[in-house]
């Protein structure tokens, strides 16, 4: 019988070529999309740099190849390739030092190592490991290393709390891609982790300025394919704050097909997610769910979008439980800080403010930390709401106006929208009627434009409640007059706390001024001198 091994059919590929031409090759295939194919020739290059006694280049045929299925959601192959990459090294020790021929070699296993251990939280080793794999980069020129070992760096500097310094190493290591310095694989890695790096902490300006600069630079490698998930993803993060939901919606759907053809399934979820959040917000709660299902099914947690439609749908208990749960997970400051303003509105809506006010303090001190101008709003609009909670609307209205502001500032419609109805609320307690219709004007006008359905039906509602800016009889504040509204449409004194966050203690103080003012002794009678005097 012939042997199968003579028949070319089963020879590998380009068995003649060079090891550094099928290195050369497999990265391109890899770039272009053919992955499988791209690993084939990566792991011929890597073989014949070993059967040609090059360890140096060998390794970085491994590193590619560990590279690969480390960001394709393979990590029972990433480890085995490491553990190759790190018995190379071994063989080539002597009293635990290597030769300087192979110290930049040296430095590319250390990138794996660092990936490893950002993938298992295991940050202190990336401290330790980033500064040499730095030192290496800058003793070499090594603009691949160096580039890599800041961003990881600057990661790890952000989540241990250190956010200035972590973005100056991020600006650093973005410098060098901008200007063309480090080849396609570490280019990509390099602007991905930047970028998602500062979507967590809500440094939009670093983000929207990176995702335009990497979708520029896709532009002009239209062969290149790797990273294009990436890309759609953040495109679509940008464009959703800006108010392009069709072409968020879209860029996220193109995302999460161009994640699942390379095996990214946990990215695709994240995909799915953000997806999610979106037809949430337009009011279309069962294609929502879908996409929050299709995240969970792809590895990524929904949260804590798929809370926020719990709540919507009124499934408080279930809302309080998710955001909970997660929060008790998730222990670095820069993952929790994407909970903390969905579970200060749950918290609030069930009406636990102690623990709502907890989670405003800890978002006080990453708004702090981190000087971001998104999450300094979003802590100006949590403290709104709680001091609307309280019934204090003075308190509450400099918070207001400053979320309006800020939203506004990074030209975020929806959140600006959203705050204007949260200005016009504490505008409305302090008796300011005409001020409260104008902001209720714009917010609606806005949600609108946007397809905000469901906070565009409750603004109305709630303008059509308060009617036209004449005095309430009875002596009644704008708040009292609310509150007694709820009443004679039969809700309890929970519902209207939730409906106005505030707690129930609260409520029912307002109902004793209320029963006292118009001298009426019960709920019934108060809806009927309601009825009489067109409150309802």
């Amino acid at each position: 019988m012939d042997n199968p091994e003579s028949d070319p059919a089963h020879q590998p590929e380009h068995q003649d070529l060079l090891p550094e031409q099928l290195m050369a090759r497999g990265t391109h295939a890899h770039l272009t999309g053919e992955s499988a194919r791209g690993l084939d020739l990566l792991h011929q290059a890597f073989v014949k740099f070993g059967e040609q006694h090059q360890p140096a280049q060998a390794l970085q045929a491994a590193f590619r190849i560990t590279m690969v299925y480390g960001t394709s959601g393979q990590p029972a192959l990433f480890n085995g390739w490491l553990a190759r990459s790190r018995a190379l090294l071994a063989e080539h020790e002597t009293g635990g030092v290597l030769p300087p021929a192979l110290e930049v070699a040296a430095g590319y296993h250390g990138v794996l190592q660092l990936h490893q251990a950002l993938m298992s939280g295991g940050f202190a080793v990336v401290t330790e490991k980033a500064a040499e794999i730095l030192r290496l980069g800058r003793k070499h020129r090594n603009a691949d290393l160096l580039a890599l070992a800041l961003v990881a760096s600057g990661r790890s500097s952000i989540y241990a709390g250190r956010v200035p310094a972590g973005l100056d190493m991020l600006d650093e290591a973005m410098a060098l891609v901008l200007a063309g310095e480090c080849e396609a694989i570490p280019t990509g890695l390099v602007w991905c982790a930047a970028i998602e790096a500062c979507q967590e902490i809500g440094a939009i300006d670093r983000v929207s300025q990176w995702t335009e600069a990497l979708a520029s630079w896709r532009a002009e490698r239209p062969q290149i394919t790797a990273f294009g998930g990436e890309c759609s993803l953040h495109t679509g993060q940008i464009l959703a704050l800006r108010g392009s939901w069709g072409a968020a919606i879209d860029e996220f759907t193109t995302s999460c097909h161009r994640f699942e053809l390379r095996s990214q399934p946990y990215s695709a979820g994240v995909a799915q997610r953000e997806r999610g959040d979106l037809l949430r917000i337009q009011g279309d709660f069962d294609a929502a769910e879908t996409a929050y299902q299709a995240a969970a099914e792809h590895g990524c947690d929904p949260q804590p979008g798929l809370a926020l439609l719990w709540l919507a749908n009124g499934s408080t208990d279930a809302a309080l439980a998710a955001i909970r749960r997660c929060l008790d997970e998730r222990q670095l400051p820069a993952q929790r800080l994407a909970l903390l303003p969905a579970g200060i509105e749950i918290e609030l809506q069930l009406g636990t403010r102690d623990a709502a006010e907890r989670l405003l303090s800890e978002l006080d001190g990453q708004a702090d930390a981190t000087g971001c101008l998104i999450t300094l709003a979003a802590a100006a609009y949590a403290h709104a709401e709680v001091e609307l909670s309280k019934d204090d609307a003075h308190g509450a209205l400099p918070y207001a106006r400053k979320a309006v502001q800020d939203f506004g500032q990074i030209r975020a419609p929806y959140l600006c929208a959203r705050s204007r109805v949260l200005l016009a609320r504490t505008l409305l307690a302090v008796g300011d009627t005409r001020s409260f219709h104008a902001e209720m004007q714009a917010a609606t006008a806005t949600f609108e434009q946007l397809g905000a359905t469901p906070q565009r039906a409750a603004a109305q509602s709630l303008q059509q409640e308060v009617g036209h800016a004449e005095p309430a009889p009875g002596g009644l504040t704008a708040r009292e007059v609310q509150v007694l509204q709820l009443v004679s449409a039969g809700h309890s004194n929970r519902q209207i706390a939730q409906k106005l966050y505030l707690s129930e203690k609260t409520v029912a103080r307002h109902l004793s001024n209320i029963f006292t003012k118009i001298q009426v002794p019960s709920r019934t009678a108060a809806a009927a001198w309601a009825y009489e005097h067109s409150l309802t």
